[in-house]
């Protein structure tokens, strides 16, 4: 099987953890997505998976780990593709919402 195949696989399934309520299993195979796609040296993989990292942390309410994600993937996204592409402004999207969620936490 091919490494994409294997991120692909890996990311699909760390998110059906997720939406199933199993954050952990979630991290554990979105981890192993990331690191393939490191090893492809895949920016906009990379940054897929780490959005979808960050989705996680944030639905665990671990909003300063989700943060730290959405910006390494919003940095990946722009290596892969320039500034403004599609990937990069749904994280930085996303890295928004968080920042209101994590204000409203606080207040």
């Amino acid at each position: 099987m091919s490494n994409l195949k294997k991120l692909g696989i890996l990311n699909r399934e760390g998110m059906r953890a997720c939406n199933e309520g199993r954050p952990g299993d979630a991290l554990f195979q979105l981890t192993q997505a990331d690191s393939i796609a490191r090893a492809m040296n895949s920016p906009l993989h990379e940054a897929k998976v780490r959005n979808n990292m960050a989705l996680v942390y944030q639905m665990s309410g671990k909003f300063e780990e989700a943060r730290v994600s959405f910006r390494i993937a919003a940095g990946r996204a722009v290596e892969g593709a320039g500034e403004g592409n599609v990937l990069h402004r749904l994280i930085m999207r996303n890295l928004d919402s968080l920042i209101v969620q994590a204000e409203g936490r606080a207040a």
